[in-house]
């Protein structure tokens, strides 16, 4: 019967914002093309560097769509909605669009990095500051001074992190596609009329996957991958009903566990080889598959299986009560570990494996058979 009932609410809180995620959708979808046209006149292409994985002149202003889509459909949803105030959510429309729009002028003029990161930290401001910030965990409320250094770590953090992600046609935009609809599905269970600006971005994400998917007519850029980043990081922090209050911020660790996992194992691969942490590499969970062996499809669409998983395991999660939704969440987390985990070793054996027959190579000759191998290795050891 609770089941039930939830379900009705999420259908009429669907219904009364369908126009405007309709208006979002169509929005992004008849952008795209124009964007492609005015990229391949001005050629404005996404280029090939150490960590990208394209071939071809692909355009890459598509978080352009994006912006304009959410943007101009959120804004007249909040305008026509007496149950939300337009200028409650004015800081998080406002910080994503500085976010979007020096992420742009990175696509056209390439910033400093400590450019980008000072309008990241002045983004985080405009929102920690206006009262959006994580208030608990596990029910544990945070002293003032933590919470904001939480809270700006977190947006900071998942902005970078969606970036680097962006590497794979369609894995982006998938990632923060399911993201940002699970987000809505919780805050319509919760009666939250902030629901529609979860499923309103995720008809702007839809119309630009549809150019997106592989092989991709159209890359979202800079602009687009830090812009969903940020509001990936800040939509969440509308106040909600405890039980989501409870597990928030497990909840988005495992909504967002590919692109924050992969940014964190990034900064270690760095930091251990002396290299900047903003350097670019080869060695992203998306280039690891492929060296494991998978084509870009199959990379995708294991990555895309299990997030929509772990959305499940969210969704589900909200219906069992706060400790169980605790505990099933832990296993969600736990279970990422070791994914990334064994992706990492089967990584490095391969690599291994490479590097030593192409040692045999240059020494002009084979390396022994397996049966040989192991022969060698028990007579080694006797």
């Amino acid at each position: 019967m609770f089941l039930y009932r939830e379900t009705v609410i999420i259908i009429i809180i669907m219904l009364k914002m369908s126009l405007f995620i309709l208006l979002s959708i169509v929005l992004s979808l008849i952008s795209m093309p124009i964007i492609i046209h005015f990229c391949n006149k001005h050629n404005l292409y996404d280029y090939q560097d150490a960590r990208k994985i394209h071939s071809g002149n692909i355009s890459r202003l598509g978080g352009v769509g994006i912006a304009f889509a959410f943007i101009t459909s959120a804004a007249l949803y909040l305008i026509f909605n007496q149950q939300l105030s337009t200028m409650k959510s004015l800081p998080i429309l406002i910080a994503g669009l500085i976010i979007f729009v020096f992420g742009l002028l990175d696509d056209i003029l390439t910033l400093p990095a400590i450019v980008k990161l000072l309008v990241q930290l002045a983004a985080s401001a405009l929102v920690t500051f206006n009262g959006y910030r994580f208030t608990q965990i596990f029910g544990w409320v945070l002293p003032t001074p933590i919470s904001f250094i939480l809270t700006f770590g977190w947006i900071v953090g998942v902005i970078n992190a969606y970036n680097l992600i962006d590497g794979l046609d369609g894995l982006c935009g998938s990632l923060s596609f399911s993201a940002v609809v699970t987000l809505g599905v919780l805050y319509a269970l919760s009666s939250n009329m902030e629901a529609g600006l979860c499923f309103i971005l995720g008809g702007a994400i839809f119309g630009f996957l549809c150019f997106n998917w592989p092989p991709a007519k159209l890359f979202m850029g800079d602009d687009g991958s830090q812009f969903l980043g940020f509001m990936v990081a800040t939509i969440p922090l509308y106040s909600s009903s405890d039980i989501f209050e409870y597990n928030k911020f497990l909840i988005m660790l495992i909504l967002t566990a590919f692109p924050v996992f992969d940014t964190v194992a990034a900064i270690w691969r760095r930091l251990r080889d002396k290299r900047p942490i903003m350097s670019p590499d080869r060695a992203h969970l998306h280039h690891k598959l492929l060296n494991i062996g998978y084509t870009k499809r199959q990379a995708l669409r294991l990555i895309v299986f299990i997030q929509l998983l772990l959305c499940t395991m969210v969704i589900l999660s909200f219906f069992i009560g706060k400790l169980k939704g605790t505990a099933m969440l832990l296993e969600g987390f736990i279970f990422m570990v070791i994914f990334f985990s064994v992706i990492h070793y089967t990584n490095r054996a391969i690599n291994r494996k490479k590097l030593a027959e192409e040692i045999a190579a240059l020494d002009g000759r084979e390396l022994p058979k397996q049966e040989e191998a192991n022969v060698n290795e028990i007579t080694a050891n006797k």
